[in-house]
């Protein structure tokens, strides 16, 4: 009798797991540089040279070779993780200067089968003369359950990558202000 209900209750868990549930992450953040100069830093977070966060170490792979370009739409980018599985994204759209949109088309890193990633954009628009805003979004699939609390974590970790992201364009202009740390390329 017990056996019958573990297994039902297994049977359940699995059913729940296999659900998809599309949800989206979203950061927003201030740059103090105009539209044009954001845009040449605009990067992913496997073109990110510095450290990441105890909290990225500990809740992402750490990208360790990057492959591809993201310049034109149809342009692909292929990240090996420090846990031997790779992600890759491919462009989809690009507004001169204001948007890129890209779709993910491979990912075996090590939570493909419990969340899945599946695209984004970052997008950058002019505030005023010295200010733009850069907005990241990410999609993903939730397959964990209770999906109230497993996506608050799922978004808390995507929300401070795009973070460490956008702080990393933050400072590639103001190095590249004073001349010290080049960009990046996107081709």
């Amino acid at each position: 009798m017990k056996q019958a209900f573990s297994n039902n209750i297994n049977q359940q868990a699995r059913k729940i797991m296999k659900q998809q549930t599309t949800s989206s992450a979203v950061t927003s953040s201030i740059i103090k540089a105009n539209k044009a100069d954001v845009w040449q830093k605009v990067g992913f977070y496997e073109h990110v040279k510095k450290p990441a966060s105890w909290l990225l170490k500990l809740s992402l792979p750490v990208p360790q070779e990057v492959e591809g370009k993201y310049a034109a739409v149809g342009d692909t980018c292929r990240c090996k993780y420090s846990d031997g599985g790779y992600l890759t994204k491919r462009i989809t759209n690009i507004v001169d200067q204001s948007r890129i949109e890209f779709e993910i088309i491979e990912q075996s890193i090590r939570y493909k089968d419990t969340i899945k990633l599946l695209g984004g954009y970052i997008e950058v628009e002019q505030l005023d003369g010295e200010q733009s805003i850069v907005r990241m979004l990410t999609y993903y699939d939730n397959r964990i359950a209770p999906r109230l609390i497993s996506s608050y974590f799922i978004e808390k970790v995507i929300k401070t990558m795009h973070e460490f992201v956008i702080a990393d364009m933050q400072l590639q202009l103001e190095n590249t202000a004073d001349g010290s740390r080049p960009a990046y390329a996107k081709g």
